[in-house]
């Protein structure tokens, strides 16, 4: 007795998905379009280079711009932003450096700084134990001068000095980001 494999309608379409694919299939590597449109690459590399000689002064002017924006827990743009969106945007923005997206990620990455004092501006300011949980909790960016920037639960983004009694209980760790 001789079993029926398949209806018509389903050997034609096989054989045209067998004939079809090697066609289709390039048309599934397609590249999306680079970031930077109208540049060539040699242009991209000078900009990320002369952000990273003016960072310091291009950091204060990105920092100020965010400056009021809401605090959102989970929130990534000006409408709410929480601590690691905002490290985040300020240093694609500073620097043209991606971040990971949170700051427990974050405090994996980059070379730890010692000591609170040989901190420099730019340089990643990491807290324990905050208000969101335990461990690293809280990441904030250094701008120098005893202060850092980062997403307040109650005031959205501002700055604080590093000597506030409720930041330093809970300081973990400062870390430098490599190639700033």
């Amino acid at each position: 007795m001789i079993k029926k494999i398949a209806s018509y309608p389903q050997l034609i379409a096989a054989i045209l998905t067998l004939l079809l694919h090697p066609m289709l299939s390039g048309c599934l590597k397609i590249r999306p379009q680079p970031r930077y449109l109208n540049s060539s690459s040699i242009s991209v590399v000078e900009e990320l280079q002369n952000r990273a000689r003016n960072g310091s002064k291009r950091l204060q002017k990105v920092v100020k711009s965010y400056i009021g924006v809401p605090y959102k827990w989970g929130g990534v743009t000006r409408e709410g932003m929480d601590c690691s969106a905002f490290v985040r945007a300020t240093f694609r923005e500073t620097y043209g450096i991606e971040l990971p997206r949170t700051s427990k990620q974050m405090y994996k990455i980059g070379k730890i700084v010692p000591k609170e004092v040989d901190l420099n501006p730019g340089d990643l300011v990491f807290f324990k134990n905050t208000y969101s949980g335990d461990g690293i909790s809280h990441v904030g960016i250094f701008l120098g001068n005893d202060e850092f920037a980062h997403a307040s639960s109650s005031r959205g983004i501002t700055i604080t000095p590093m000597s506030n009694p409720y930041f330093t209980k809970r300081y973990a760790g400062g870390k430098r980001i490599i190639g700033i």
